[in-house]
C-alpha cells in the first residue's frame, strides 16, 4: 500500500511537470499535501514509520516569501529495526500552525525555514518482547504539545498550477520527551482565482 502511495506521487508529480499554466491565474492560497519517512520517540513509544500530512497555505507580500500553513499531520510507526524494546504498533495524529519563509530565493528555487506549534495524540499497542521478556500487550495513548522547525527547498514557478518542497530536515520537539524527526517531499497544489 505505502508502494502504491509513492508510485501515485511520483505519478502526480511527473504529469505536473508536463503541465503548462500560460495563461492560468492562481490566487495566494493552495492545498499543501506531503509524504515523508520518520522517527518518533515519545514518553513510552518508540518507532519509524511513515508520515502524510495535508493543510492549506496562504501567501503574504509582494513577493510571497511569508506564508501561514495550519496543517494535519498523521503517520504510523513499528518498532521494526529498533532492538532491545518491545514491538509497538502506533499512530499519530498532530494538529499545526506552521509559518514559512523563503530566507534565500533565486528565481523559482527558494531556502526554505519552517517555524510553528503543533498538538499531537499518540495512541498504539505495546506487544511483547524487550529486555524484561515481557508476555501481556497493552494499549496506550498520550498527549503532546510543543515546537516545530524545519529547513529545505522550494521550487515555484509561478505559471505552474504546482509547487514542490523537499525538506530534509523536520523536527516536532514536545513535552514528556516527545521527539518526531521526519523527512518530507511536498506538492503544493494552487487554487486558481
Amino acid at each position: 500500500m505505502i508502494v502504491q502511495k509513492m508510485k501515485l506521487l511520483v505519478l502526480i508529480v511527473l504529469f505536473s511537470l508536463k503541465i503548462n499554466a500560460q495563461e492560468n491565474q492562481f490566487t495566494r492560497s493552495s492545498i499543501k499535501t506531503g509524504i515523508g519517512i520518520g522517527v518518533n520517540e515519545g514518553i513510552e513509544e518508540s518507532g519509524l514509520g511513515f508520515v502524510y500530512s495535508i493543510g492549506y497555505q496562504k501567501s503574504f507580500g509582494k513577493k510571497e516569501k511569508f506564508r501561514i500553513n495550519p496543517n494535519l499531520l498523521y503517520g504510523g510507526f513499528n518498532s521494526n529495526g529498533i532492538t532491545d524494546t518491545r514491538q509497538q504498533y502506533f499512530r499519530i495524529t498532530s494538529l499545526g500552525m506552521n509559518v514559512n519563509y523563503d530566507l534565500i530565493k533565486y528565481k523559482s528555487v527558494s531556502l526554505l525555514i519552517t517555524t510553528g506549534g503543533f498538538l499531537n495524540y499518540s495512541r498504539g499497542l505495546f506487544g511483547t518482547g524487550g529486555e524484561n521478556n515481557i508476555r501481556n500487550s497493552r494499549y496506550f495513548n498520550q498527549l503532546y504539545f510543543g515546537g516545530t522547525a524545519g529547513i529545505g527547498i522550494r521550487i515555484n514557478s509561478p505559471g505552474s498550477r504546482f509547487s514542490y518542497e523537499i525538506k530534509p530536515l523536520n523536527l516536532q520537539i514536545g513535552n514528556k520527551g516527545f521527539v518526531l524527526g521526519y523527512l518530507m517531499f511536498g506538492l503544493d497544489i494552487k487554487i486558481k482565482k
